[in-house]
Order: C-alpha cells, then sequence, then structure tokens
C-alpha cells in the first residue's frame, strides 16, 4: 500500500533557503542533539532547580526507548523512503566547506516507517515538558508541541518521509511517553524505564537479523544496557542529589561519550565492539554524577 499522498511531493518546490532551515530545524530531532542535550540536563538540571537526577535519567531512558522502538519497527515494517531521500541539492550560496555537512543533514537512509524524528521529538520534548520545573506547565507544553511539529514538518521538507511516516511516528511517542510515565511513576523509578528499552532493543535486534543492516539496532542495544547499568550503578547515591558536576567533567564526559557513540556508527567495528562501545558511552553519561559530582 502506498504511503504518498502528495504531500512530500508538493513541498519539494519549496526554495533552497527554506530546506536550509529546516535542514538546521531537523536536528532538534537528531538522535546526537537528544542525547547531548539530555545528558547535559541530567548532569546540570538538579544544581540550577531544573528538574532531578531521576527525571533527568527518566528522559535519557525515553530517548533510548524511543530509539530503540524506531528501530524495531523500521526493520519490522521495511518501507522505503521516497525517491531521492538519500540525495539533496546544495545551495549554491552556501559555503563549499559546508556542503558534506549539508547533504548529511538534509538526507536520510534505511527504512522509512515511521519517522524517528517525529516519534523522538514527540517523546523527548513531550517529555521534558510534562517533567521539567522550568516555565509552566501550559508554557512548556505549547514550546514542546511546536518543536515536535516544526521537527516533523521538517521531514516533509526535506523529503525523506513521507506524511504516513510523521504522523505515525508522532502517534507512537504519544503511546511511549504514556507508556514511561506510568512506568517511571512520572520519572521517580527510570530504572524501570531502562529495563523496558532493553526489551525493546532486543526485539530490535531480532528484527534486524531479517535484513544485512544490524550495527544500528547493536548499538541500541549496547546503549539501553549501559542506561540500565550506569543508572543501577548510581541509584543509590543520585536520588535527591543536587552535587554539581564541574563543567570540565562534563565538557569531558560530553566528547568522550559523544565520541564513542558517533565512532561506533561511522566506523562500523564488529558487532561485538559496538555493543560494548554503547554500553560505556551511555554508562558513562548515567555514572558521571556519581563519579565527579561535587
Amino acid at each position: 500500500m502506498s504511503r504518498a499522498v502528495g504531500v512530500t511531493d508538493l513541498l519539494a518546490s519549496a526554495p533552497d533557503w527554506v530546506v536550509a532551515v529546516f535542514a538546521l530545524v531537523t536536528q532538534l530531532g537528531d538522535a546526537w542533539f537528544l542525547f547531548g542535550a539530555f545528558s547535559l540536563l541530567y548532569w546540570l538540571g538538579p544544581s540550577r532547580d531544573l528538574l532531578d537526577r531521576p527525571v533527568g535519567a527518566t528522559l535519557i531512558g525515553l530517548g533510548l526507548a524511543a530509539v530503540g522502538l524506531t528501530v524495531a519497527a523500521k526493520f519490522l515494517f521495511a518501507l522505503p523512503r521516497p525517491p531521492g531521500a538519500g540525495t539533496a541539492a546544495v545551495p549554491p550560496w552556501l559555503p563549499a566547506a559546508l556542503g558534506d555537512l549539508y547533504v548529511s543533514a538534509a538526507t536520510g537512509d534505511g527504512f522509512g516507517f515511521p519517522s524517528g524524528h517525529a516519534l523522538g521529538s514527540t517523546v523527548a520534548y513531550g517529555g521534558l515538558a510534562l517533567l521539567a520545573d522550568a516555565w509552566d506547565r501550559r508554557r512548556r507544553l505549547l514550546a514542546a508541541g511546536l518543536v515536535a511539529v516544526l521537527v516533523s514538518l521538517s521531514r516533509l521538507v526535506l523529503g525523506v518521509h513521507y506524511l504516513a511516516d510523521v504522523l505515525a511516528g508522532m502517534a507512537l511517542g504519544v503511546v511511549v511517553l504514556w507508556t514511561a510515565l506510568r512506568l517511571t511513576e512520572r520519572g521517580r523509578r527510570p530504572g524501570r524505564l531502562f529495563a523496558g528499552a532493553v526489551v525493546v532493543a532486543v526485539v530490535g535486534v531480532g528484527f534486524s537479523l531479517l535484513h544485512a543492516e544490524r550495527v544500528e539496532a547493536m548499538a541500541v542495544l549496547g546503549a539501553t544496557v549501559g542506561g540500565l547499568l550506569g543508572w543501577r550503578y548510581a541509584d543509590g547515591d543520585l536520588v535527591g542529589d543536587r552535587r554539581v558536576v564541574p563543567l570540565p567533567a562534563a565538557g569531558v564526559g560530553l566528547l568522550v561519550a559523544g565520541g564513542l557513540f558517533a565512532g561506533s556508527l561511522a566506523v562500523e567495528p564488529p558487532l561485538p565492539v559496538v555493543f560494548a562501545v554503547n554500553v560505556a558511552s551511555v554508562g558513562l553519561v548515567l555514572a558521571l554524577p556519581a563519579v565527579a559530582g561535587e
């Protein structure tokens, strides 16, 4: 059954500057951005009264659950992206040095259903709006909804998803968020969410065996296991904890964890190495306040 209803084709004629803007907007739903932002919130948020440590861990768990479900669903349905999703015309006014970066931001590969950006942004920003303490609840929800809609729209403007993909992603995101909030008692018990994310990731690895591409599924499994182990290590020390993770330690932690995460996907080492590297990456993030907090 075709998922094309003409929306992606209609938006294909957007001016190149509009496409470039949405290539930036789409990064708000990318795994690298959410992983980095939620790691910093987990480390620094409690000392600034933005959230407590279990809530910060829950946000990381939400991101992992969203990625795990995305990978599992994509391998299960194995539906293609729109034609041309893997190519992008670099605007003539863009400096040549940024050409490869632009193409990377404005294209998509792999299977297309559901949209991981739509699912992830709905879960991540929805969770942040419901669990954080900054602003008032109404403004948080409005901001979260706006970001999720813009990220989802960006996938259509860039031509990397059909409308059905992003609608399914957002709907699944709402289900994941509702389930996770009940499972964790609104962020009080993040360990349950990490355990659930591991189960989803195992299912994703199982579905990936039907296809040639298995690195991403193994990376997600490693990340979820790392989250579970890292939180179990730190849990006793961090409930109610407001210790400050020094900025130098946070910077180094972000570089190391992010480098491990990105390197495992870019270099594509043997699958056991991919698994171990991602266990270490996310485990480091969860354990850092217990190790380096002051």
